[in-house]
C-alpha cells in the first residue's frame, strides 16, 4: 500500500478587483496549471491549506479534483474571513470558496474571535497547519512537503507565503511556484524583507503564546492543618523545577492553581513535565503527609492579548485562548499532561525544526516528547468540544530502554504507534482498534493485525487479572514500530514481576480445569509471534514481541 503524499500549501492572494499586485487575474490559469502539475502523479493526496482567494482555493480545487483529502484551516470566524480574504477578489471567488468548503474533508476555525485585521492570527493559523500536516505524515509513515505559490516581489508580512517559508526548516521538502516567472518577468525582483511594522512587537496587540493551567486534583483531600505542609513540599518542588527548565515568561498562582505562559510550546512542555515529575519524586512522608499531591495539567496555544493588569501592575495575558486553556484543565487526568490540538501542532513543528537544525550541525538530538490522541472532549461552561492529546515525556516514559526515537533522515520516519491504557479490560478493545488502523495504514494484512491483537489481548488480560492487588488505577504502555521488514511490539507495566517466557508449555491433552493459568494464552503468543523478550527494569515488566512481516510498499 502506497502511503499518501502530505502536501502543505501557502499561496499568494489574487489581486483585489481592478487593483495592482503580484497576482493579477490574468495569471490564474497559469498558476492553476502549475499547481496541478505539482500534484499529478503523486499518488494518494492529503492537502492542508487555508482558503484565501487565489492560490489557496486553486490548490484546494486541485486536491479535490484529483480525489485527495483536503483539510481547510482558517484563522478567524467564517464571515470575517470571507469579507477580508475572499470577497475583495470578487463574488465568483466567494462562490468558489463556498463550494470548496463543502467538498473539503475537514473545515476548521482556529480562532473564534474576529480577525480585526491582525496578521498574528494568520501566522498562528499557518503554524497550526504546519504542525497538523507533520502529525498526519508521522501517523501514516511519511513526511510532509510544503508547496508555495509565491511572488518574490510581494510585500512580506506576518502570515504571508514568505513568512511561511522562513519558518519551514527542510528546504529539501520545499517546492516553489514563482508567480513572477509565470508572468514572464525577465528578472524577478529581490525577495522583500518581512515588514518590521507587522512583527509581534509592532502594531499587533497580540502575541502567540503557549498557555498552561494546572491545579492539584487531590487538593480537597488535604486537611486544613496539612495545607502548610503541602506548601512546604511544593516549595521543594519549585526548586527542582527551576533547576530543570527555563522559567515561563509569565506565571501566576492562586491557592493550588497555576497559570503560566511561554513563547514556545516546547518551553512550556518542559515546565509542565518538570512540575509533574518534581511533585511525583518527593516523598510526602518527609513533610508529614500521608498522600502526595497530583497536578492536573492542561496546555493550549493561541494568539492572546498581552499587557499589564490595571490593578496589580503585573504582566498578564487575556483573550479567548486563555479562557479555552482554563476550560481544558478540568478534563485533564490527575498526574497527566493534557494538551489541545493547537498546542500539539505547534509542539510538533518545533520538534521537527530542532531535528533539522541538529542534522545540519551534526549535533545529536532525540525528541523529548510524543503525543497520544485522547479523544474529542466536551469542555465545561459551553466551550464546545476540543481534540485532546496526552503529552508523553519520553525521557521519563515507562517504555523499554531500547525503544528507538525518531531521527533525522532523508527517508521516511519508521512508522510507529504509542498507546496507553488503564488496567481495565474494556480498554483492550480500544487498543485493538488502534492496532487495526496502524496495520491497515501500513500495508500489514489482517492476519498480522490479528496476531498482534491476540498476543496483546492475552498478555494484557493476564496482567490486569493477576498483576495488581491494590485496586488502584495503573497505566500500561504499548508501542509498535515497523522497520526493516520487522514489526516490534513493546508492552510495559508496573504490575507484579512476570516473565511470560517462564510459563511452561501447556499440556494440550489435559482437561481445561487442570491446565496452568495463562499457559494456553502464552502458548498462543509464542505461536503467533517470532520472538518474545523480557526484562524487569525500574520496577516494571518490559516485554518485547517480534514479528517478521517482510518489506512493505
Amino acid at each position: 500500500m502506497t502511503a499518501p503524499k502530505i502536501i502543505l500549501f501557502a499561496g499568494q492572494r489574487v489581486n483585489a478587483e481592478d487593483q495592482p499586485g503580484p497576482f493579477p487575474a490574468s495569471l490564474e490559469a497559469a498558476a492553476q496549471a502549475a499547481i496541478r502539475s505539482h500534484l499529478e502523479g503523486a499518488g494518494p493526496l492529503i492537502g492542508y491549506a487555508s482558503a484565501t482567494a487565489g492560490g489557496d482555493i486553486l490548490f484546494g480545487e486541485a486536491v479535490v479534483a484529483l480525489g485527495g483529502k483536503l483539510n481547510i484551516h482558517i484563522p478567524c470566524e467564517r464571515q470575517d474571513f470571507i469579507d477580508q480574504y475572499v470577497a475583495p477578489a470578487g463574488h465568483a471567488w466567494v462562490e468558489r470558496f463556498e463550494r470548496l468548503c463543502a467538498r473539503a474533508a475537514t473545515f476548521n476555525v482556529n480562532c473564534e474571535e474576529r480577525l480585526l485585521g491582525d496578521p498574528t492570527l494568520i501566522r498562528f493559523n499557518n503554524q497550526v497547519l504546519q504542525g497538523l500536516a507533520r502529525l498526519e505524515a508521522e501517523a501514516v509513515g511519511t513526511t510532509a512537503h510544503l508547496l508555495l505559490l509565491w511572488s518574490p516581489s510581494a510585500v512580506a508580512e506576518l502570515g504571508s507565503p514568505a513568512d511561511f517559508m522562513d519558518h519551514w526548516p527542510e528546504l529539501d521538502r520545499l517546492s516553489i511556484i514563482d508567480l513572477d516567472e509565470l508572468g514572464g518577468s525577465e528578472a524577478a525582483a529581490s525577495p522583500a524583507e518581512l515588514d518590521p511594522l507587522a512583527s509581534d512587537l509592532g502594531i499587533s496587540p497580540r502575541a502567540i503564546r503557549a498557555i498552561l493551567f494546572a491545579d492539584i486534583a487531590t487538593y480537597t483531600n488535604f486537611r486544613d492543618d496539612e495545607i502548610p505542609l503541602l506548601f512546604d513540599l511544593l516549595g521543594e518542588a519549585q526548586q527542582m523545577v527551576e533547576d530543570a527548565c527555563r522559567p515561563p515568561l509569565l506565571i501566576n498562582t492562586w491557592g493550588d492553581a497555576i497559570h503560566a505562559a511561554a513563547e514556545t510550546a516546547h518551553d512550556l512542555a518542559d515546565y509542565a513535565a518538570a512540575l509533574s515529575h518534581a511533585v511525583a519524586e518527593i516523598d510526602p512522608a518527609r513533610y508529614g503527609l500521608a498522600r502526595a499531591p497530583r497536578f492536573r495539567i492542561a496546555l493550549h496555544a493561541g494568539p492572546v492579548f498581552i499587557g499589564l493588569h490595571p490593578m496589580t501592575g503585573r504582566s498578564m495575558i487575556f483573550g479567548h485562548h486563555v479562557n479555552r486553556a482554563a476550560r481544558i484543565e478540568p478534563v485533564a487526568l490527575p498526574g497527566q499532561i493534557f494538551a489541545s490540538q493547537h498546542f500539539v501542532a505547534l509542539l510538533r513543528a518545533e520538534i521537527d525544526e530542532r531535528l533539522y537544525e541538529a542534522a545540519m550541525t551534526g549535533t545529536p538530538y532525540s525528541p523529548r516528547y510524543a503525543v497520544e490522541y485522547h479523544g474529542s472532549v466536551e469542555l465545561p461552561k459551553r466551550f464546545g468540544r476540543e481534540a485532546i492529546y496526552r503529552v508523553i515525556d519520553l525521557s521519563r516514559a515507562a517504555l523499554p530502554g531500547d525503544v528507538e526515537r525518531p531521527s533525522v533522515s532523508d527517508q521516511s520516519v519508521p512508522p510507529s504507534l504509542h498507546a496507553t491504557i488503564r488496567n481495565d479490560v474494556a480498554e483492550i478493545e480500544v487498543l485493538a482498534r488502534k492496532v487495526d488502523a496502524f496495520c491497515q495504514g501500513h500495508g500489514l494484512g489482517p492476519d498480522i493485525a490479528h496476531a498482534v491483537n491476540l498476543s496483546l489481548d492475552e498478555l494484557i488480560t493476564n496482567t490486569i487479572s493477576y498483576g495488581y492487588d491494590d485496586g488502584e488505577a495503573h497505566w500500561i504502555e504499548v508501542g509498535l514500530r515497523l522497520g526493516g521488514g520487522v514489526l516490534t511490539v513493546h508492552v510495559s507495566d508496573d504490575a507484579a514481576p512476570y516473565d511470560p517466557r517462564e510459563t511452561p508449555a501447556p499440556d494440550l491433552e489435559a482437561e481445561l480445569d487442570e491446565r496452568a493459568i495463562g499457559g494456553l494464552g502464552v502458548h498462543l503468543v509464542r505461536e503467533m509471534m517470532d520472538r518474545i523478550d523480557y526484562e524487569r527494569r525500574n520496577g516494571r515488566n518490559e516485554v518485547r514481541l517480534t514479528k517478521v512481516v517482510g518489506e512493505r510498499t
